[in-house]
């Protein structure tokens, strides 16, 4: 049996069989900082659905500032990866994310932002994370060819009911001055996609300006359905297939700029 010693108490790894997933994802909700700081952690089980399967995951991990969200799906080691996790990952990964499952966020977690929880709904799909309690090289390349983050938490136990963990992995962590990813469209002249409209700080209709090779130009906020744009008046000489980074400078300023390596993707 693996054991760890700490502060001069021994800690024992937990048997897969030892510990109910239940129990598993009570850990993970406490110790959500083990995924990234400036976030929340919270139980998120609505049936998700694809063009022809469904799922129910089990957490979703939600930036402060409504940058980006996650979901996760809590496996077990035991479980088959090909039988059982690929399929549930892939359906959460192409999944509709909309109205209904903002509302099931806001229902439990009503000391959130529900304006803002709705607005990710607007942006891209989340990113999915795997987590498990052991490591294992195969689940890893798997997943991560399939585009899922894959990281793992073993929980050690010691005889006074202390916890820690061995932490592999982690989920992707935002810089501070990154607003938005955009992306341009040729179809749509004028207008940029927005990933992450819950952090742009208008809503609907509004306006903001965004500092752009020198100049200062002027974007509404359009929503759109299940999407959320920002378009302007004049012509502007952006390129399809980049992803641009909108950016908040120290004195408040928002600037857009080509993410480094952004091409198609």
């Amino acid at each position: 049996m693996t054991k760890l010693r700490y502060e001069g108490a021994w800690f024992f790894q937990l048997s897969p069989a030892a510990l109910p997933e239940t129990d598993f994802e009570n850990l993970l909700i406490q110790n959500g900082e083990v995924f990234r700081a400036d976030s929340w952690v919270i139980p998120y089980k609505p049936v998700i659905y694809s063009a022809d399967s469904s799922a129910r995951p089990d957490l979703a991990i939600i930036d402060h500032q409504y940058r980006d969200w996650f979901v996760v799906e809590v496996e077990m080691r035991r479980h088959s990866l090909i039988g059982h996790v690929l399929p549930q990952v892939r359906t959460l990964r192409d999944g509709y994310y909309g109205s209904n499952e903002a509302e099931y966020i806001i229902a439990r977690r009503p000391d959130l932002d529900a304006a803002k929880v709705r607005d990710l709904m607007l942006g891209t799909s989340p990113q999915i994370v795997t987590v498990a309690d052991r490591s294992d090289e195969g689940w890893r390349s798997t997943l991560n060819g399939a585009g899922i983050i894959f990281m793992t938490m073993e929980i050690f136990k010691s005889e006074l009911n202390q916890y820690i963990f061995a932490v592999n992995g982690g989920v992707p962590q935002r810089a501070n001055d990154l607003v938005t990813y955009c992306r341009f469209n040729a179809m749509l002249p004028r207008q940029m996609i927005v990933e992450s409209p819950g952090s742009l700080g208008v809503g609907n209709g509004e306006r903001i300006s965004v500092l752009w090779e020198g100049q200062m130009i002027e974007w509404v906020r359009m929503d759109v359905r299940d999407s959320c744009y920002l378009r302007t008046r004049g012509s502007i000489s952006l390129k399809p297939g980049l992803k641009y980074a909108l950016l908040r400078q120290e004195d408040g300023t928002l600037s857009l700029i080509v993410e480094a390596g952004g091409g198609h993707g």
